[in-house]
């Protein structure tokens, strides 16, 4: 028997002491006190306390849908449609082009046919011909001098009766690089449509067309598409290899044109050239003048001279003078949206890459602007406003006035431009949970969740009734202003007997309402009724409203559910807890 054994057995009471009246019940106690926290944890694990949840759903993305159909659908297909009848001034015969001719004699005669691989035409009984490669109307004058050598006094006709089609190659930054048919009336145009059209950093003004080893054209297709220059889009030929590059070399125009952007240079490019890809000056353009900036090299800054309208090419530094560009000619800008009395002539010269063009607005231009008007006026719809100077009563004033049915109490004017100003901290508790959110982060977040984005603050009443020319607001672009027609009539919500639209009469209190709409529920909480004001929005104790006016809304929520087996059960954990406490302290002590 070890020595600490020994000391608890000295330790024990004896007879003759309290203590055995001590150890009579604390049995009993621990007992009782570890069934009431299996019991209370029992229960607990099956009932979690309830915690108050907010959902919240982040605003849906607008869905993008992009075009399913595939790029030969867009373009035309080899020998599809002609662009006019075909010139035999410009054909070229070729390989597999096929004929007609006509002997018109005593006996008429017909010979159908074609170009054969090597070229040769082939006219039974009378000759055969080396045709390829000639243009249809030497072809024809060929064709008529060998038959009238059989056919005497006889007339002769050559007509084309079908297209050849050959191998065209497209190649370089195109979207599917290969091998197409193609016939001599298609462009390169269709056969980069063929090939699925330009990749992202294609040059599309210095296209290659190839024929053997040889450079036979360049096209421009930039300048074809957006000026329509034939001769930027050569026809096709046979065996043609069309490359399609990178694109390298750019010049950028800036400012109060229609586009303005980034263009692929091609040398040869002028001024003329640069205002016409971007289409032309906007109505707000300063025309008077217009500034370009060369970069001559990486270390150094760049000159910058000015084209002046009715003048020439001046700078404003003398260092600058030498790297002016010569005038060439004269141009009057055509495109854009200035009138024909507005127009100005301006110097032309050659672009260089990496030129700036800059071309600068009309300081404080005033654009008009279109606003909205929506509900009980007599003409609704769009009207174009002068910012700055176009009135609220103004535009109602244009639309023809209120119409009788019109609710003023409700009418509103949205600015909506405020409805995308960012508030950083809403942005910021959109993304926590609102159990992690303070009390005063958690109050912000419901306003601003209820709050109607964009309202101004105006009275229409005022306005439109009492001639208030403090409510008269100036308008914006994008501006809405919504009359609503009159409601006359009370909703009753909630824990009614009978909820729903009542009728609206002067002097009635809004227990009156309630009473009509069966009176209250049996689980209404009328204590915490509401009336919703429409004119604006507000929730009022029913205590503090006098009157109800037509729009209003009564609102009775229903009482909240009593949980009394949660109070119990709370009960019991903290009296088991203090049992506990209790049972720890008094073995301590008595140890």
């Amino acid at each position: 028997m070890g020595k600490d054994e020994i000391m608890l057995r000295e330790r024990k009471p004896g007879r003759g002491s309290g203590g055995p009246r001590r150890a009579s019940w604390l049995p009993w106690a621990s007992s009782i006190a570890l069934l009431l926290m299996f019991l209370t944890g029992t229960i607990s694990s099956a009932n979690p306390p309830r915690t108050r949840e907010t959902k919240w759903e982040a605003p849906r993305s607008s869905l993008s849908l992009k075009g399913s159909s595939d790029a030969e659908s867009r373009f035309a297909k080899p020998g599809e449609g002609l662009e006019a009848a075909i010139s035999a001034d410009s054909y070229r015969l070729g390989p597999g082009d096929s004929l007609t001719i006509g002997v018109w004699a005593l006996q008429p005669v017909q010979y159908d046919v074609g170009v054969n691989v090597e070229g040769r035409l082939i006219i039974p009984g009378v000759a055969e011909l080396q045709v390829d490669g000639l243009f249809l109307e030497e072809a024809r004058e060929l064709i008529k001098q060998a038959v009238l050598r059989s056919f005497h006094d006889a007339e002769i006709t050559v007509s084309l009766r079908g297209l050849r089609r050959f191998l065209v190659h497209v190649l370089g930054q195109v979207e599917r690089p290969g091998t197409y048919i193609g016939t001599a009336t298609d462009r390169v145009s269709a056969a980069v449509g063929w090939a699925g059209g330009f990749m992202p950093y294609a040059s599309q003004r210095r296209v290659s067309i190839m024929c053997g080893d040889s450079l036979r054209a360049r096209a421009d297709l930039f300048g074809f598409l957006r000026r329509g220059i034939a001769s930027c889009n050569p026809q096709l030929r046979d065996g043609d290899i069309i490359y399609v590059p990178y694109a390298h070399q750019r010049f950028t125009i800036r400012g109060a044109v229609n586009e303005p952007a980034e263009f692929e240079f091609l040398e040869g490019d002028r001024f003329s050239d640069a205002i016409s890809y971007a289409g032309g000056f906007t109505p707000e353009v300063f025309a008077d003048t217009i500034e370009v900036a060369r970069y001559l090299g990486p270390d150094r800054h760049p000159v910058r001279f000015f084209v002046i309208a009715g003048g020439g090419l001046v700078t404003a530094r003398s260092q600058d003078e030498p790297y002016v560009p010569r005038a060439l000619a004269r141009f009057t800008v055509q495109e854009g949206n200035l009138a024909p009395e507005d127009r100005s002539d301006y110097a032309d010269f050659l672009l260089q890459p990496e030129d700036v063009i800059f071309i600068r607005s009309i300081p404080e231009y005033r654009v008009k602007r279109l606003i909205e008007i929506v509900g009980e006026v007599v003409y609704p719809g769009f009207y174009a406003i002068t910012e700055g100077e176009t009135r609220l009563s103004d535009v109602i004033t244009r639309a023809g006035g209120i119409t009788p049915e019109a609710f003023l109490i409700e009418a509103t004017l949205i600015r909506s431009e405020a409805i995308h100003l960012e508030d950083k901290e809403f942005e910021r508790l959109k993304k926590i949970p609102p159990a992690d959110m303070t009390e005063d982060e958690y109050e912000y977040f419901k306003l601003r969740s209820r709050e109607n984005r964009g309202l101004m603050v105006v009275d229409f009443s005022e306005l439109l009734v009492e001639g208030d020319t403090g409510q008269d607001l100036l308008l914006r672009g994008g501006d809405v202003i919504t009359i609503p027609k009159r409601r006359d009539f009370v909703s009753v919500l909630g824990m009614v007997r009978s909820p729903g639209n009542i009728l609206y009469e002067p002097g009635r209190s809004p227990k009156d309402f309630i009473e009509e709409a069966g009176g209250y529920a049996e689980k209404a909480d009328r204590g915490k009724t509401r009336i919703i004001k429409a004119s604006t929005a507000e929730w009022v104790s029913l205590g503090d409203v006098e009157e109800v006016e037509p729009g209003d809304t009564i609102w009775i929520p229903e009482k909240p559910e009593r949980h009394y087996w949660q109070v119990v059960k709370e009960i019991i954990l903290v009296a088991t807890q203090i049992v506990t406490i209790y049972l720890v302290v008094d073995t301590a002590v008595n140890n």
